[in-house]
């Protein structure tokens, strides 16, 4: 049996150590717009959240963490960053619960950033391509 949890801004310690490899997992595909310490701080302010999947020994299979975009029209859950195993066990639990939750928090849609190769995973789910962002660095890191 697989479980998910949602952790309160105020609880993001107690569970830190164990969850930031998978931030870090999650994260590490992008091109760095935020480090570790950036996504630890959002956590702890309440600007992003942070989701547990782990199984009945509590064992942790994955680690998400959303934040939600409000934008002028509309408001969307995004979701930032996914580390894990076993997607397909839990990816449909997962999606139902975090949707469920975005409504209770005024969203009306869900959005995220993903490789190609989530694209054709997520389709079932009713996530389509919407956009493909490209990115240049103007500068070379020291």
């Amino acid at each position: 049996m697989i479980y998910i949890s949602g952790i309160p801004h105020n609880r993001i310690d107690e569970v830190w150590e164990e969850c930031k490899e998978y931030v870090e997992m999650g994260n590490d595909k992008s091109l760095q717009e935020m480090n570790i310490d950036d996504i630890y701080e959002k956590l702890k302010d309440a600007h992003m959240q942070l989701w547990i999947v782990f199984n009945q020994e509590k064992e942790i299979h994955s680690v998400i963490t959303t934040e939600i975009a409000t934008y002028p029209r509309k408001t969307t859950c995004r979701i930032v960053t996914c580390g894990g195993s076993q997607l397909d066990d839990w990816v449909e639990e997962l999606f139902d619960i975090l949707e469920e939750w975005a409504k209770e928090h005024g969203c009306v849609a869900m959005e995220t950033c993903c490789r190609k190769g989530f694209i054709k995973k997520l389709d079932k789910y009713g996530y389509k391509h919407t956009y493909t962002i490209l990115g240049k660095d103007l500068q070379t890191l020291h």
